[in-house]
Order: structure tokens, then sequence, then C-alpha cells
């Protein structure tokens, strides 16, 4: 693959998973016989990445105990003494990460692909000339229940924004490390860049035709494992 280096973002506390991750990390919740970020990592192996960098903070020695030597692909960590949030997370990490363009991907979503991988299209869809960032979007129609959705697309595939939005952000994207040298916080969240990069026509978006689930509730979790019975 052209961009082989991905970050998975792996920090969060899980409040919205009330009690469930007390003593659990959220990234080590079990689908079936495999933990959230066991079943991202054999998907980004089977993907042909090279390069994992996870950033940890909640219950980390537990997550690092769970993946450490368990998998070929070189996986590194970027340990948070306090919680950055996902933008203040990346730029942490982007020492590790050490690559002008790389992947990010949540810890809590599962992708299934249509055809064509999605992280093959994002690859192929990337245009460093012209974009800063390349987020992978889902319909909000494909959602079962009501939600907002996060973006609008152009004809071009550019992210520009409306009243109405009819895409959300899956939490698969690529992004340029420079991106993070013009923000001199040290906390904050993504939504600061992708601002930025709307106003300067710098970041655009492709439609996931395959399926996606967001793992971000308890509700979610349950309703995820009685689909698969």
């Amino acid at each position: 693959m052209k961009i082989s280096t991905i970050m998975i973002l792996a920090a969060g506390l899980g409040k919205r998973m009330g009690s469930y991750t007390n003593n659990l990390p959220k990234p080590l919740i079990k689908i079936k016989n495999k933990t959230l970020i066991e079943i991202i990592i054999k998907k980004l192996i089977s993907n042909n990445f090279e390069k994992v960098v996870i950033n940890l903070f909640y219950l980390k020695d537990k997550i690092k105990k769970k993946l450490i030597d368990k998998y070929k692909i070189k996986i590194f960590f970027s340990e948070e003494k306090k919680l950055l949030n996902t933008g203040g997370g990346i730029k942490k990490a982007l020492k590790i990460i050490n690559s002008e363009e790389f992947f990010v991907i949540n810890s809590d979503i599962i992708l299934e692909d249509k055809r064509i991988s999605c992280f093959k299209k994002l690859n192929n869809f990337w245009d460093k000339n012209k974009m800063d960032a390349l987020l992978l979007l889902y319909p909000t129609k494909k959602i079962k229940k009501k939600v907002l959705g996060d973006f609008t697309l152009d004809k071009s595939g550019r992210i520009c924004k409306q009243e109405t939005s009819p895409f959300i952000f899956t939490g698969v994207q690529i992004l340029k490390s420079s991106l993070f040298s013009k923000v001199n916080k040290q906390i904050f969240p993504m939504q600061l860049i992708y601002n930025k990069l709307i106003k300067k026509k710098r970041i655009y978006g492709l439609v996931h035709d395959g399926k996606w689930f967001h793992i971000g509730t308890f509700e979610s979790l349950k309703e995820y494992r009685k689909m698969l019975k």
C-alpha cells in the first residue's frame, strides 16, 4: 500500500459503556472471541499495513499485555499522562508515527467491506497535492436509529458544511503530519483541524459502501452482539 502506517485511537475512558468499562478498557471488549482492537489489528494485517501506533491512557497496561509480542506487525505505543483528546493524542504520537502521511482509525468501530477494502479505496483516492485530510464517511440513511450527520460532500468529493449533512464520520482517515505543526495547543479535538481545512478547501471525503458499526455505547454493543446470533 502507498500509505502503510496507521494510528489506532485507544486512549478513551469508555464512559458511555457504563459499569461495563469500570475494570476493562473499551478496546478490550469482546465480540465473540476477539477483542475490538484485535479485530482491527487483524484487518490491518490483511490490508498489508506495516506499522501500527496505538495511543493509550485508561487501563493502558491491560491493552499492552494483550497485544505485546502477539502479532508480526510492528506495534508501538504512545502513552498519555493525561487525556489529550483526538487531535492532541495524534500530535503527541507524531514522533513515533514518523511519516508525512498516515491513516488513523478509532478503536471502537467494526468495518465490513463490500468488495474492495476501504483502506485500498482511500489510498487510491488520496491526492496529497490537493488534500491535507481524507475522511471515510457513511450515509446516515443506512443507520437504523436517527442520527445527525457530520459532513456534506460536493461533486468532487470535497467536504463542505451545510445545514443538513447526509454523512457521518466513520473514524477512519488519512492525515498529513504537517497539519499538527500549526496547532499550538496540547489538548484539542480533530474538529479544530477539520474546520480550518473546510475553509481552505483541503479536506475530502470518500463514502464507505460496505457496513459500519460504532460500538460507542452499551446499547450499541448489545445490538451488535444480538445481530451476530
